[in-house]
């Protein structure tokens, strides 16, 4: 099969390899599309150390197209999308039912072959059908919604709460679905791209405030009314963005920290956490939550439809990677199959 393989610190190769063999619990996925995110960058530039040679790729759509014996639940042809991370089973956390927190971190395209080529293989439970509404190139980018959704979750939204998310990326754009549709009265998005005011206010955020201008932030209702913000979310994760994220809760309140920009906070206001009783939420992936999270794209309560900005050829990644910081769109993903053949697909 053809297949991009990172054979050393900044060489990604495309190379003829061997098609994935199953064991007896996983299944063979034909790749229709696999996603581009920040986390393969840093695979590719040796930021992020991974095992070589690896195939890089963990946001992943296809179709089954082999199964093991022990497989219940899928079948050859079922449309599916893959949660990359693969727990063990058997340390603490797995026997806790905490998989999220898995001891023995394994995952696709991060230390194991992932997703860019024309087969990946997968265990059969981290593998999830999807609905016909649901098109190839969209469920390419659907593991990245549920890391947010994962967070929103843990840090909860109670109906009626305020809420505020400073970013306006791939992840802000998603909280800001998100928190909607668990209830809160209102959502304040802090946005640094006029090009996004559109779109985020189509996706729930009903007060949009430039980055050059969050002082305003000190006369909205919440910061008036009752000091702060119930929830507040920093999905861009730079040293002034994490103190404002301090700064504008209230007493008691809830910050989910999702972006790491930084990878350390200067000045951190651990004084003001402390005496503000404040609880800081911390969250990557949540296999819990896939099978909620499909029913709520299922149902039209998450879109990730617009989210698609970039289509590429497996031959033009290397030169895209090259110049990713330059890109301005929101999702790109890498097309590996004419996924109109596939069954179900609705493109």
């Amino acid at each position: 099969m053809k297949a991009l393989v990172l054979t050393e610190k900044n060489v990604l190769e495309q190379k003829q390899v061997p098609i994935p063999e199953i064991g007896p619990a996983e299944v063979l996925i034909k790749v229709a599309y696999a996603g581009i995110c920040a986390t393969d960058k840093e695979i590719i530039t040796g930021k992020l150390p991974s095992p070589l040679p690896l195939i890089p790729g963990h946001e992943i759509s296809g179709v089954v197209v082999q199964k093991g014996d022990l497989v219940k639940g899928l079948e050859v042809g079922d449309r599916v999308v893959v949660d990359p991370a693969v727990p063990c089973g058997e340390c603490r956390f797995c026997r806790a039912n905490k998989p999220e927190f898995c001891q023995i971190y394994r995952e696709l395209g991060i230390n194991v072959d992932g997703g860019w080529a024309e087969y990946v293989k997968a265990l059969s439970r981290c593998t999830h059908k999807i609905p016909d509404v649901m098109g190839m190139k969209s469920a390419a980018i659907f593991e990245p919604m549920t890391c947010p959704f994962g967070a929103v979750d843990a840090a909860s939204v109670n109906p009626g709460e305020q809420v505020l998310i400073i970013g306006d990326g791939a992840a802000a754009l998603y909280f800001t679905q998100i928190v909607r549709m668990m209830g809160a009265a209102s959502n304040t998005v802090v946005y640094k791209r006029e090009d996004r005011v559109g779109l985020l206010k189509s996706l729930g955020a009903e007060v949009l405030i430039g980055g050059d201008e969050v002082s305003k932030l000190d006369k909205s209702h919440p910061v008036q009314s009752q000091g702060g913000f119930d929830l507040v979310i920093d999905a861009v994760g730079l040293s002034e963005t994490v103190q404002s994220a301090v700064q504008y809760a209230r007493i008691g309140g809830r910050i989910v920290l999702y972006g790491f920009k930084d990878e350390c906070t200067d000045n951190f206001p651990h004084r003001e956490i402390i005496l503000k009783n404040l609880t800081i939420f911390g969250r990557t992936n949540s296999p819990s939550v896939w099978p909620r999270a499909i029913e709520c794209v299922k149902s039209g309560l998450i879109t990730l439809d617009p989210f698609v900005e970039k289509v590429l050829n497996p031959e033009d990644v290397p030169s895209f990677l090259d110049d990713f910081d330059r890109f301005a769109g929101i999702k790109a993903v890498v097309k590996w199959s004419d996924s109109s053949n596939d069954k179900g697909d609705i493109e």
